[in-house]
């Protein structure tokens, strides 16, 4: 029996097993060079197109059947010269390696379907000072529809945990909102983070920069809390 003398409920949910999350990167709006006044900038005039480096799901490439089940819709296409590519807001992943990138995701079109997003900080040395001096965070306010992140931690590094309570994420739940330490597979929530940047400051860190197991972070620091010489976490806490 051949797929197309299949029932077409059965092709239609074999099309949608082909549905798999992905991970769209590098999304900017090219501009022109042109002379435009603030007004014809913010209704976005000087966009000649918006894009990716993501290629278009295998999926749109079969049959003229796969394309017309396939969950995906046009995206990204304003500008004079338009480009646009494939999107499926409720699985795909959109994916920027530095806080800078956050802002070029936020001023393109459609930013507001935007519904899970991944952050590194590869690119960006001084990501710290930008999320929190600068603010850097606060382009995540035009993501509306924003309702997972992930945060991708660099070797040993405990401060998105201060991060996390101490500055916004803009619509995205903070229950939704983790954590992964790539060099254990730890993944974290934003208060067990914050619990390791404690313990870090209360007690030793492991010199590799590998956190602690989460399911034992309370014994870890009840034990911290015993060194005479070092603060409690309460007296850490008062300090401002």
């Amino acid at each position: 029996m051949s797929f197309a003398s299949l029932p077409s409920e059965l092709r239609s949910y074999i099309w949608s097993l082909a549905v798999a999350p992905r991970r769209i990167t590098n999304v900017r709006a090219k501009k022109s060079e042109g002379s435009f006044s603030k007004k014809q900038r913010l209704k976005g005039k000087d966009i000649l197109y918006e894009t990716t480096s993501t290629p278009p799901p295998a999926l749109m490439h079969v049959c003229h059947e796969s394309r017309q089940q396939a969950p995906y819709q046009r995206a990204f296409t304003a500008g004079t010269e338009p480009r646009w590519t494939w999107v499926n807001f409720d699985v795909d992943i959109f994916c920027v390696s530095s806080l800078y990138a956050i802002q070029d995701l936020a001023s393109v079109s459609q930013q507001s379907e935007v519904q899970r997003l991944q952050i590194r900080t590869d690119d960006q040395p001084d990501w710290y000072e930008w999320a929190t001096t600068y603010n850097g965070l606060s382009p995540l306010c035009k993501l509306e529809s924003l309702r997972e992140i992930q945060v991708v931690l660099e070797l040993g590094d405990a401060m998105w945990g201060d991060v996390f309570t101490d500055w916004g994420f803009g619509c995205c739940p903070k229950d939704n909102i983790t954590f992964l330490d790539e060099e254990s597979g730890l993944m974290l929530t934003g208060p067990q983070l914050k619990m390791v940047g404690d313990w870090q400051t209360v007690f030793s860190f492991d010199r590799e920069g590998n956190p602690p197991d989460p399911d034992h972070l309370s014994e870890e620091i009840a034990h911290a809390l015993d060194d005479s010489w070092h603060m409690t976490l309460a007296q850490m806490h008062e300090m401002d």
